[in-house]
């Protein structure tokens, strides 16, 4: 609107310009000229209306948007939410922080609207961001389980290396003790490499004597599937080699002696959380035979004595 009033204005000022000119000099065909003058003026005024009202939709005058806040969201949800108020993006800059999470919008220009400091654009137009990127870097677990480590300790060093820690209790006879340490539901072991900033949880025994389970007989078995049993039922196991040499040789033993050994008791009876220590070499041979089914009754009793509770 106030375009077409200067415009207007500006048009007035020129064709009175003109009648000046014309009545101040002797010119001949006067009439012809000014109906020529008139003539052009009316085409020009025409023109010019159709112009302007075509510039106006094409810049929009008078369409505004307030422009939203994206700081501390997700690039993906803040295209979205461009997209549905009619604005565009384009990422200015990346920056590395330990402080944010990767993808996170922490600038934008122009600023987000608010009452303090009204922010206004036309539609269509660009929003420059600026998101964070973070080079993966990977931390090796520390050894927590060999010593007796507090869980308080292992929280305070996995922290330290830029993990997220969790606690999780077991029923365990060593009261805070770091039994065991997960990522999701795998378990993490000492010299693993795991992404930093990985969520951790910390599995602590709670202090108080496990429930009573029958005692298993491990002879014959291999060292990779006793542990694994053992840790299902609740029992921990600490382990002895003979004519073992290397990681390969260990994984291949199997075990011909257990202490405390079921054959030698009247009621082969063992509470949760406590060790087994079990005797292995390479000569012994594998005996598969009943194992699934000890596994099988043990796990039962565990799940009957939780139901009971």
């Amino acid at each position: 609107m106030i375009n077409t009033i200067l415009f207007l204005a500006v048009s007035i000022s020129i064709i009175l310009i003109l009648f000046w000119l014309i009545y101040r000099k002797k010119i001949r065909n006067r009439y012809k000229i000014l109906i020529n003058i008139f003539l052009s003026i009316f085409v020009f005024l025409i023109v010019s209306c159709f112009s302007l009202k075509y510039l106006d939709v094409l810049t929009k005058h008078n369409e505004t948007i307030s422009v939203p806040n994206l700081l501390g969201i997700q690039i993906d949800s803040a295209k979205v939410i461009l997209k549905g108020n009619g604005l565009n993006c384009m990422i200015r800059d990346s920056v590395y922080s330990d402080d944010y999470q990767m993808g996170m919008v922490i600038r934008q220009d122009p600023k987000p609207h608010a009452e303090t400091f009204p922010s206004y654009v036309k539609p269509s137009r660009t929003i420059y961001l600026t998101i964070v990127k973070r080079i993966e870097e990977y931390k090796q677990i520390p050894d927590l389980l060999s010593n007796v480590t507090s869980k308080d300790i292992g929280k305070a060093r996995l922290e330290m290396l830029g993990f997220k820690v969790d606690f999780l209790l077991k029923e365990h006879k060593d009261k805070d003790r770091v039994l065991e340490i997960l990522q999701g539901q795998d378990v993490v072991s000492f010299g693993d490499s795991v992404l930093k900033g990985t969520a951790l949880t910390l599995v602590y025994g709670s202090g108080e004597k496990g429930k009573p389970i029958e005692l298993p007989n491990l002879k014959g078995k291999s060292i990779d599937y006793a542990a694994q049993y053992l840790n299902e039922i609740g029992l921990e196991i600490e382990i002895s080699y003979d004519s073992v040499f290397n990681e390969s040789d260990s994984n291949n033993a199997v075990i011909y002696s257990q202490y405390p050994n079921p054959e030698n008791l009247e009621n082969p009876i063992i509470f949760q959380g406590s060790i087994i220590h079990v005797y292995a070499n390479l000569k012994t041979s594998l005996d598969s035979t009943n194992f699934n089914m000890n596994l099988d009754s043990n796990l039962d009793s565990i799940n009957n004595n939780a139901s009971n509770e």
